[in-house]
């Protein structure tokens, strides 16, 4: 192996970093193409697309005449969403919808990736246009956001190789499990599968342990503070396929699965171009394309769930 791919593959590794909100279930992933590290020979231009004067009707007046949208994207949790080899290109599913997207609506599109916790503060500060990660649409985010549908959604549970424990996702109570901090496992999926499945059958709650990023989370487990580790299903997959990790990633039996949209602030004059555009892109191959490209072919959201998203 080449010495640029070895430190493409460390760099990749290294930015497993817990989405916004919640992806694929674990089941689903057939990540034959999930093969590694992404280099920018992956970025993808689609200049096939061309603007649909719909939805540029529909853009608010300072688009129209800039031409130009900066989205933020989560800093990395591959393959929906991480940073080349070169520490600044935006890269994977969430990447190449924006790309795509931006195509539709006629802008030039600036990625840029941050860390979780900066993706809705920049929106509130006007410093990002949009967001594109994955967010599922709790009652918090909607009160300050308008989000508007594009991805499915799920979790997934890793625990030591071998299962020494013999855990499943319904047997966590009164165990410690990591999540990232700000994640929608963090802040919903845990807290509800904990009330589920321990609470409210009078077993002990079961105890989430919060650290900034999916790297660490799973640092944890692998030092034995945390008995199992809970996150997006494709970030699991993806990172146990190019890891050779020392977990595994369980079915969550639960079966507990969501939407993922991209996000305005609330009452933004985007949102309705947004609505559109999607719309327009999800009927072009691009759209399934950009999931099959990534290993992620089950993940594509079903027409019959487009449009803006409610708690």
């Amino acid at each position: 192996m080449k010495l640029v791919k070895r430190v493409q593959i460390a760099v990749a590794l290294m930015s497993v970093v817990a989405l916004a909100g919640c992806s694929t279930p674990t089941d689903a992933p057939q990540g034959e193409q999930a093969t590694g590290a992404a280099g920018l020979e992956q970025i993808a231009a689609f200049t096939q697309i061309q603007p649909d004067p719909q939805v540029q009707a529909l853009l608010p007046a300072d688009l129209q005449q800039s031409k130009k949208i900066t989205m933020v994207l989560s800093a990395g949790a591959p393959p929906t969403s991480f940073v080349s080899g070169d520490g600044k290109t935006s890269l994977g599913v969430n990447a190449d919808i924006g790309r795509a997207l931006a195509r539709v609506m006629g802008l030039e599109p600036t990625l840029v990736s941050v860390s979780l916790d900066g993706i809705i503060p920049g929106l509130q500060s006007k410093k990002y246009g949009m967001a594109l990660a994955s967010m599922s649409p709790s009652p918090e985010r909607l009160e300050v956001l308008d989000m508007v549908a594009f991805t499915k959604g799920g979790s997934a549970i890793a625990v030591p190789t071998g299962n020494p424990g013999k855990l499943t996702s319904t047997t966590l109570c009164g165990l410690q499990v990591g999540v990232a901090v700000g994640s929608f496992q963090a802040t919903t999926r845990l807290p509800k599968l904990s009330e589920e499945s321990c609470e409210s059958q009078g077993k002990p709650a079961v105890k989430g342990v919060e650290l900034p990023d999916q790297n660490q989370v799973l640092q944890a487990m692998a030092s034995g503070r945390v008995a199992a580790v809970m996150a997006d299903g494709p970030v699991l997959g993806y990172a146990q396929k190019t890891q050779g990790a020392k977990f595994e990633v369980l079915k969550d039996e639960s079966s507990l699965t969501s939407t993922g949209g991209m996000a305005v602030l609330k009452g933004s004059d985007l949102t309705e171009a947004l609505v559109k555009a999607m719309e327009v892109l999800h009927s072009r191959p691009e759209y399934q394309q950009i999931y099959d490209k990534w290993g992620m072919s089950g993940y594509a959201l079903p027409a019959a769930e487009l449009g803006r998203l409610k708690a």
